[in-house]
């Protein structure tokens, strides 16, 4: 049984992932720091905007202040609004996976995005009432692979009915999300292209939203946690 299922929006529902990556190489390219695809994936991917450029200079071994990364942030922050100016598109398969599992379970964003890319893409794609509340990256969280964006969640769902943390499923796209959603005890699912070496921490890899049902999802996420039952 499901009682919740948590969704990161960044490339579960919206199609970010290349405008991400984009917006990072390019601003921090300008202090002449480049990546490799590579390492890219493996060092900054799912990472929130300013905790990737952290990741990009220690890697580089080029020591960089908080100043810096505020700066570098907000350089990136406006190349990638840049980047979407048109909108943002949702991956193949989120909508009609929301509009499913909408009314059978509980639904809820946690997210590295921002809030306002959130709501212009939910309202855009008719889908702001699908969710019981989002948790961005300009809430009072420490952001992932902290636990405390899973936990707020936990709490807020508890607000209106208790829920088990075992029974809430994350839907997620990069291992800092994998790991918060892990500390906070959540069945956490890798949705998309992730390599299986980065994933080997989740419940469940899914190659694609496409078909996917609260029962498959249910089924694919026990793991371990079947046993608890």
């Amino acid at each position: 049984m499901i009682d919740a299922v948590l969704f990161e929006f960044d490339g579960v529902i919206a199609d970010t992932r290349l405008a991400r990556r984009r917006a990072l190489t390019d601003t921090i390219k300008g202090d002449g720091i480049t990546l490799t695809d590579e390492e890219y994936v493996e060092c900054c991917a799912g990472l929130p905007v300013r905790a990737a450029i952290r990741a990009a200079f220690a890697l580089r071994g080029v020591p960089i202040d908080d100043t810096g990364v505020e700066l570098a942030g907000l350089r990136a922050d406006r190349r990638f609004d840049a980047l979407v100016e048109t909108g943002l598109s949702l991956v193949e398969g989120a909508q009609a996976s929301i509009e499913a599992l909408q009314g059978n379970t509980r639904l809820g964003i946690v997210s590295r995005a921002a809030r306002r890319h959130i709501d212009e893409a939910l309202t855009l794609a008719q889908l702001d009432h699908a969710f019981e509340f989002i948790v961005a990256d300009d809430d009072a969280f420490l952001p992932k692979p902290s636990s405390a964006p899973y936990l707020g969640a936990i709490e807020r769902l508890g607000r209106r009915r208790p829920v088990v943390p075992r029974n809430v499923v994350a839907l997620e796209d990069g291992p800092a999300g994998i790991r918060a959603a892990k500390a906070a005890g959540l069945r956490c699912a890798v949705v998309g292209p992730l390599p299986v070496h980065l994933a080997v921490d989740a419940d469940a890899l899914i190659p694609s939203l496409l078909g996917l049902s609260l029962r498959s999802l249910d089924a694919i996420t026990l793991g371990a946690h079947g046993a608890e039952r």
